[in-house]
């Protein structure tokens, strides 16, 4: 049985994760039923992703930009029920990134491919799933709890997110403008992500030092 793991909120835990938790608990956890767990929820990205793909192969496109806006939202709140509800577990901690990658790089994958930026973003997604796979054998070897996701990678995937969304509509209503913002927001993306990496090579780093 998957376990809680000791602690919801730590001392590196940003306070802007603590208020977009409490405007999502407001917004959306109300009409959540206790027994729905976070990894229910993270579950269900899994399960939207392939819709989303088939809509757009369809040319679905309003109902598949729809489908995508309601994945991505699940990533907000599944972590935002699993914070407030004390529900964080190691299966969560290690399938809630996997999702996030899945879901992103398979609709930038089919949307954008052409583009030098999204090959270099599905490059990470498959570098950090692998690192995830890693982390998540070692887990289960030791007592040692997986290591959540830092303020670097939970910001690259709000960039990833909002250029996908924008890239959608962009090319649903042919602006080119729009289209161009979306690159922009996706080479941030791609700057938060060698700042995780960064981040999480030098908190290895210490760990190792410190034990």
């Amino acid at each position: 049985m998957d376990q809680p793991v000791d602690s919801v909120y730590t001392k590196d835990s940003p306070a802007f994760q603590r208020s977009v938790d409490r405007v999502v608990k407001k917004a959306f956890l109300w009409a959540i039923p206790e027994w729905i767990r976070p990894n229910h929820v993270t579950v269900l990205r899994f399960v939207l992703t392939p819709v989303v793909l088939v809509t757009l192969h369809y040319n679905l496109r309003w109902l598949a930009f729809g489908l995508f806006v309601v994945a991505a939202a699940t990533d907000f709140i599944d972590g935002a029920m699993a914070r407030t509800r004390a529900q964080i577990t190691k299966t969560g901690i290690i399938i809630d990134p996997i999702a996030d990658k899945v879901l992103i790089a398979s609709v930038l994958a089919y949307v954008g491919f052409q583009y030098l930026v999204v090959k270099i973003i599905l490059a990470f997604a498959v570098a950090e799933i692998f690192l995830v796979g890693v982390g998540a054998t070692m887990s289960l070897r030791t007592s040692r709890q997986p290591a959540a996701a830092n303020v670097f990678g939970k910001s690259k995937m709000v960039l990833q997110s909002v250029a996908l969304i924008a890239f959608l509509v962009a090319r649903i209503l042919s602006l080119d403008g729009l289209l161009h913002v979306s690159i922009y927001l996706l080479w941030a993306a791609v700057a938060f992500a060698v700042l995780s990496g960064v981040k999480q090579i030098r908190d290895v780093y210490f760990k190792a030092q410190a034990g």
